[in-house]
């Protein structure tokens, strides 16, 4: 059933229903910055208790090698005579670049590692799904 009278507004109805459309309009106008002109994400973990690898040679190669790039070491953070296999870089929860290795060791044994970007070079962090020596 239609109805054949308009509907009448009271006067302070009329400026509420004003106030609320330029509200809405006005927040669909607002200019947000879009994804590519915003800052990139700050790292800050205050308890991060891991070091930065040492090595220049395996620094450099974390941060130009190309996803499936090799890089033999003599003595790495994870053992000696080893290839390192590294993934494609990927962003983490925590805003860092992060990348996920493979390990081979000479007898053929691999074994998963993951190192993360920081402002002091790259660090070996443990991987989620490894327990925490006395944790279970």
């Amino acid at each position: 059933m239609l109805l054949d009278t308009p509907i009448s507004l009271s006067r302070p109805a009329r400026m509420l229903l004003a106030a609320l459309s330029v509200a809405v309009v006005s927040g669909c106008a607002t200019n947000y910055p879009s994804g590519t002109s915003q800052q990139p994400a700050q790292y800050v973990l205050t308890n991060d208790t891991a070091k930065p690898l040492e090595d220049e040679a395996l620094n450099r190669f974390l941060s130009q090698a190309p996803a499936s790039g090799i890089h033999s070491m003599a003595r790495s953070p994870w053992g000696d005579n080893v290839e390192i296999i590294a993934d494609s870089t990927y962003l983490a929860a925590s805003g860092r670049q992060c990348r996920q290795l493979r390990v081979v060791a000479a007898g053929g044994n691999a074994q998963a590692a993951l190192v993360c970007e920081t402002p002091n070079g790259w660090v070996s962090q443990r991987l989620v799904t490894q327990a925490v020596e006395g944790r279970y």
